[in-house]
């Protein structure tokens, strides 16, 4: 872990990340300029050397900064002196990408009905592809990359605004106009027949079972036998009376 910095170092910190370019670090504040405070706090422990920051050091900067320099209300934040660059530019023309992330769990209901806010003020399209995954990465730890044919979009009537350099605003995107990778195949339940139970008497001492089918071939084989002893016994008498005959 790099030594920690100066109170000073983070508040000028974020009077830069607030009041300039929020955009640069995958923030978008609303339209009274405030972010959430543990969204300024996801921002800045992403940038190098600035992932020990906590909320408790957000609070100090808060103390010992000079009382014109942010302006919070409950977990929210802005620079009370914001250069004009972070305000949204309304109704302009989107390059023709965008980039867009969306978490895991919630892509088959986004490839059906297209791209909604999901919590948020607005959708948020990044003009890189980097961008969009580390703002996608702070909802999810292996969000899917979706990509806006944006300037498409705007020719079908999508209204679209510029908030800074590197980020574009839209209240929504259709189905149509963003492409991502093919949907999971869902595991289809396979239902194995049922194994039909055998039950077995239980056998008590003293006691047995009678199996009727090996008790029907018993009685075969002893009638069997009887048929052929008197045969035998026919046979001899026969011979008998042969002998007494000649």
């Amino acid at each position: 872990m790099g030594r920690k910095k100066d109170p000073k170092q983070l508040g000028k910190l974020m009077v830069y990340v607030l009041g300039h370019r929020p955009d640069e670090f995958g923030l978008v504040p609303k339209e009274d300029g405030f972010v959430r405070l543990k969204d300024l706090l996801k921002a800045i422990t992403e940038e190098p050397g600035w992932g020990y920051v906590r909320k408790s050091h957000l609070h100090e900067v808060l103390i010992t900064c000079p009382e014109d320099a942010f302006v919070v209300e409950d977990d929210r934040i802005k620079a009370a002196r914001p250069h004009a660059s972070v305000s949204p530019v309304p109704d302009v023309l989107p390059p023709k990408l965008l980039y867009h992330c969306v978490r895991r769990k919630a892509y088959p209901v986004v490839c059906r009905k297209g791209l909604t806010p999901m919590g948020q003020h607005h959708v948020f399209l990044a003009t890189s592809k980097e961008l969009a995954l580390r703002m996608g990465r702070r909802r999810d730890s292996s969000p899917v990359l979706l990509t806006v044919q944006a300037q498409r979009a705007s020719e079908t009537g999508v209204a679209f605004s510029m908030q800074g350099e590197l980020i574009y605003v839209v209240d929504d995107v259709p189905v149509g106009y963003f492409s991502g990778p093919p949907l999971p195949k869902e595991k289809k339940e396979t239902t194995k027949p049922k194994k039909e139970t055998v039950l077995t008497p239980q056998i008590l001492p003293g006691t047995f079972t009678l199996d009727m089918e090996r008790s029907h071939d018993l009685q075969q084989q002893k009638l069997k036998r009887k048929r052929v002893r008197k045969e035998i016994a026919w046979k001899k008498d026969a011979r008998k009376l042969r002998r007494k005959h000649r």
